[in-house]
């Protein structure tokens, strides 16, 4: 029922203090119809200089208080309340339409991704708490199935934004029941279009670090990282019985910073949570059927997606078991012939280089050298080398996904560590784990 003169009037005999704490029990949007039915009301809801109604609704919807995050990367002004929770609910409306214009559904998505990067870091003592920013974030798109059916944004910023944000969910809404046809189907669908851009050899050159990035230097190709997760974590899907206890954490919890294993209180120096022990998966195909799909080869054109639909062809996978240390820059062998990254702008971040040993299939054992960076934006880079029978043999290029020490760890990309013409590729996730994690590679050099 409509609001009436009488009504607001008595609604104004109310001390305006216990309206305004009456209106932070309401939800925004019934806030801001209230705010429409006369001057008084609007000058309540929208006339404190200190926005506490705003910063109230904010809190108790709830999301994540942004005055407990310290980053270098967060804008010096003031918190803007009233704006942000505005901006997040019209997230949420669009998502929730049946139709929206593509320049809506943009910035819709770009709402998200700042929503996932802001959420609060994992502090010793709550690890298993859950961030209110990232739980809104799934419930919405869960409840509208946004982008289960969204197409392409046809720009390259709107896509990367896509990208970036299936990537921080990683296929956890794209499950599917045993009877559900459609949905098999588009998860074969993501499953070839992925590998058609993991496995395209024009996507690796030097402008672009031989990694999944843009050719502006340092720029993530988030649809490039979306992808080498597709095709990881869809083959982790097709070993449930390899290493059935070694899986990487994936999903928006796992992209907090501090998530990862024993980082919520780091070593002074490791800002990045390196030292400690590790899990790598690495994908790869062929070098024949490489060479097929990229140049063309039984009865298939080059690059042609229905490749990887004939009897013939096998993606392997292996585990890699990792311990990394710090070293000091100066320590770095000499067999490390990697560019190495600039010198970091933020003091607080400064590149670090680690060393250490990895152990493969056999337990093969190898030694590993490498750098991480802070990069502009807040996104950490991950540089590194395999070094066998002191000769660098690949190089690896990786990405952290979400925050600083995220469990969700790194992908990225692997290839020759000379570059030469002809040289495979393939994916790789690399997650941090527990020091007691269970071990399959090492234990076979003891046997």
């Amino acid at each position: 029922m409509a609001a009436t003169p009488t009504t607001l009037s008595r609604v104004f005999q109310i001390p305006p203090e216990l309206t305004e704490h009456t209106l932070t029990l309401c939800h925004p949007r019934d806030v801001e119809s209230f705010s429409q039915t006369c001057q008084k009301a609007r000058r309540l809801v929208y006339g404190s200089p200190d926005q506490y109604l705003w910063r109230q609704l904010f809190l108790l919807f709830p999301f994540d208080d942004p005055r407990l995050i310290s980053s270098p990367f967060q804008e010096d002004s003031q918190f803007n309340w009233r704006k942000e929770l505005h901006r997040r609910m019209e997230a949420q409306l669009i998502a929730c339409r049946t139709s929206s214009t593509l320049e809506d559904l943009l910035k819709a998505i770009e709402t998200f991704v700042s929503v996932v990067q802001s959420a609060a870091p994992v502090t010793w003592g709550h690890e298993r708490v859950p961030s209110p920013n990232l739980l809104w974030v799934v419930e919405v798109l869960q409840s509208t199935n946004m982008l289960r059916y969204l197409p392409l944004l046809f720009s390259e910023e709107g896509n990367q934004s896509l990208a970036r944000l299936r990537a921080y969910l990683a296929l956890t809404l794209d499950e599917y029941d045993d009877d559900d046809v459609e949905g098999k189907e588009r998860l074969k669908s993501i499953r070839t279009k992925s590998r058609c851009q993991v496995y395209d050899l024009r996507n690796y050159h030097q402008d672009n670090d031989w990694g999944p990035f843009n050719i502006i230097v340092g720029e993530v190709d988030w649809t490039h990282i979306e992808s080498i997760i597709n095709v990881v974590s869809m083959n982790l899907s097709d070993r449930l019985n390899d290493w059935p206890d070694t899986r990487p954490r994936y999903g928006l919890e796992a992209t907090r910073a501090y998530s990862a294993p024993g980082t919520t209180s780091l070593a002074t120096g490791d800002w990045a949570g390196i030292e400690g022990h590790w899990r790598r998966y690495v994908c790869f195909m062929d070098y024949r059927d490489l060479f097929a799909f990229n140049y063309g080869n039984r009865g298939h054109g080059q690059r042609d997606g229905t490749y990887f639909d004939t009897p013939h062809f096998e993606e392997a996978m292996r585990l890699v078991e990792l311990k990394l240390t710090l070293i000091d820059a100066q320590t770095i062998p000499e067999v490390y012939t990697l560019d190495r990254f600039p010198d970091s702008p933020y003091t607080h971040y400064p590149t670090l280089y680690f060393t250490g040993s990895s152990w493969g299939i056999k337990g093969n054992e190898a030694t590993v050298v490498g750098s991480v960076t802070m990069s502009e934006g807040g996104v950490v880079r991950w540089r590194f080398a395999s070094i066998a029978n002191s000769r660098i043999q690949w190089s690896s290029e990786g990405v952290q996904i979400g925050g600083i020490a995220s469990a969700f760890g790194v992908i990225g990309t692997w290839t020759g560590a000379h570059h030469d013409h002809g040289d495979p590729v393939g994916p790789f996730w690399l997650y941090k784990v527990e020091d007691d994690h269970p071990i399959y590679m090492r234990t076979l050099v003891n046997n």
